[in-house]
């Protein structure tokens, strides 16, 4: 049996679907029956391998026969159909029409599925239920579980239900991680509060986490979406001088963890003190920031120059970037010479640098 299971699992890191069906198909002979583990298994075969049809023939299987999966079994099916509402709310009420408890993951899932769907109401009343039943001592909620609903409410740009989230973690001891941050960093960047965003940003620092480049990304994008062109730029060029400065009381000082690094520390007021936390841009960054440039293709490529100085390639995206621009300006001799450019870097031609190509020569 652990030998089937092992092959089985096997198979499905290398997303052999077929043959792990076959396997499972023999450890069922083989035991007579159905093994939960086992199902749980294949199920999560199903979704690794993209195949949430394939999850749901298996769960209808097993209703066939008159079993009753265990929570484990339907979480992982919920999880294999997190782009599907319908259907996995659907499994949800089987689920408690069997008698079958969830857990903790079993919300998790549905929140992810309302995050995917976009239905923030939905994904706040299952947040609410949650809480209800942490109040009562049925869950314990984890960092998985605020984080999504992080997620959610700055995709639906509403910073002061995000902000309510950090309460909450805060209220029950919990500590908010890199993920958390980031999510509150963007309800707020997203509902256009750039100032707002920054001292979040600042906040995140003092409590320990330190900022990652896709932190101070989300940040630029807003800017960029806002069409603040020349305040993302001014923004980019002091972090990369002075960095982010924040200032520390001596408590805060002393609870910082020692997994910050490349930072600089300077005396500050009232025994307290200044760090400096470093900006350190990405091919993200830098994409943002050609994107910042408008209809100047030739400071778009002087963005993409940087990038390559601080020894950085560009992306498939950068030389899109820079194609749309020179499709926008009508920079013929520009846009063919991208062209050769990308095909000697080896950077694969798409659609678009084509039809980019294409109206500039008209």
């Amino acid at each position: 049996q652990l030998l089937l299971c092992n092959t089985m699992e096997a198979f499905g890191k290398r997303k052999e679907l077929k043959h792990a069906l076959k396997v499972f198909g023999a450890l069922k002979d083989q035991l007579g029956g159905i093994n939960m583990f086992a199902c749980r298994s294949i199920i999560d075969i199903c979704s690794h391998c993209g195949s949430s049809v394939q999850a749901r023939i298996i769960f209808e299987g097993l209703l066939a026969e008159k079993i009753t999966p265990n929570t484990h079994v339907f979480n992982s099916l919920m999880n294999a159909n997190a782009h599907s509402m319908s259907y996995n709310f659907s499994v949800y009420k089987h689920m408690q029409k069997l008698g079958v408890r969830p857990d903790l993951a079993s919300y998790n899932i549905l929140l992810k599925t309302c995050c995917n769907a976009r239905e923030f109401n939905t994904a706040q009343e299952i947040y609410e239920e949650m809480k209800k039943k942490e109040h009562d001592g049925i869950l314990k909620l984890d960092v998985f579980t605020y984080s999504t609903m992080m997620k959610v409410f700055a995709e639906a740009k509403m910073w002061k239900m995000a902000s309510n989230i950090k309460d909450d973690m805060r209220a029950v001891g919990a500590r908010l991680n890199l993920v958390t941050w980031s999510s509150l960093i963007n309800a707020y960047a997203n509902s256009g509060l750039v100032d707002g965003a920054i001292e979040i940003l600042e906040e995140m620092i003092r409590d320990g986490c330190q900022p990652t480049a896709p932190c101070f990304n989300i940040i630029l994008t807003a800017l960029v979406k806002s069409c603040q062109y020349d305040r993302a730029f001014r923004l980019f060029n002091s972090w990369i001088e002075f960095g982010i400065k924040v200032s520390l009381s001596l408590e805060q000082k002393g609870s910082l963890p020692d997994n910050f690094t490349f930072c600089e520390e300077h005396p500050g007021t009232n025994g307290g003190t200044i760090l400096v936390v470093p900006f350190r841009p990405t091919v993200t960054t830098y994409n943002i920031l050609m994107m910042a440039c408008g209809t100047n293709d030739e400071r778009a490529k002087s963005v993409m120059n940087e990038m390559k100085r601080n020894g950085l390639c560009p992306d498939r995206i950068s030389w899109s970037i820079l194609m749309d621009i020179y499709g926008t300006s009508k920079n013929r001799n520009g846009a063919i010479q991208a062209l050769r450019r990308m095909q000697r870097v080896g950077i694969k031609l798409n659609v678009s640098a084509y039809t980019v190509a294409i109206k500039v020569g008209h």
